[in-house]
């Protein structure tokens, strides 16, 4: 029984509130609000650079947005962690077997949404919270949140910290940031105003 108690307490939900935790589209909605796609992703670049390189620019950014972006950053995990079994945003197209009508439906809806993802293959852009589950196959929820905790300290130190995480884990993670990032955009912009999963 305590292992078990221990398991569930690893992974819950730490910085969404009950409404967040009831209704986690809402976060997604909220995080896109915040700022368009291309710049959170400009964020999540320089953040991992922070992390994982000896950037320049690191000490001049201001410590409020890079803590905001984190805040940001972890809630919409934790909003993904919770909604990893739905199947939002998904397009009624069979991939496999429609290969060119899936091409088709990408080509109009790339001309109708301001952004589109980028880093998602065919089959991610059709079924967007396929992205949500491949990403907690790769880390739990502490393992994401433990590793952002890194890079915002990292990101607010003064002084490059080289032995913290490996470049190799650091853009890992990026790389399934991005996913999410991207994915979390088509599942918002699919579901609509619809604020209930």
């Amino acid at each position: 029984m305590e292992k078990h108690i221990k398991k569930l307490s690893k992974n819950r939900v730490c910085y969404l509130d009950n409404d967040e935790i009831t209704n986690p589209i809402k976060v997604v909605k909220d995080f896109f609000s915040a700022s368009w796609l291309p710049d959170h992703l400009k964020m999540l670049k320089q953040w991992r650079n922070d992390a994982a390189f000896e950037s320049d620019g690191s000490n001049s950014r201001s410590p409020t947005f890079t803590l905001y972006g984190h805040e940001l950053t972890i809630k919409l995990v934790e909003a993904a962690w919770l909604l990893k079994g739905e199947k939002l945003g998904r397009v009624a197209i069979n991939v496999e077997k429609e290969v060119d009508i899936a091409k088709w439906h990408i080509k109009m809806e790339r001309k109708k949404l301001r952004d589109y993802p980028e880093h998602l293959s065919l089959c991610e852009i059709i079924r967007p919270s396929s992205v949500i589950k491949e990403m907690f196959k790769i880390h739990k929820l502490e393992g994401y949140r433990k590793i952002l905790n890194i890079w915002l300290y990292d990101a607010l130190s003064t002084s490059f910290m080289e032995e913290s995480l490996s470049k190799a884990e650091v853009i890992t993670v990026y790389e399934q940031l991005v996913k999410l990032f991207e994915a979390m955009w088509l599942i918002s912009e699919r579901v609509g105003d619809k604020t209930q999963v």
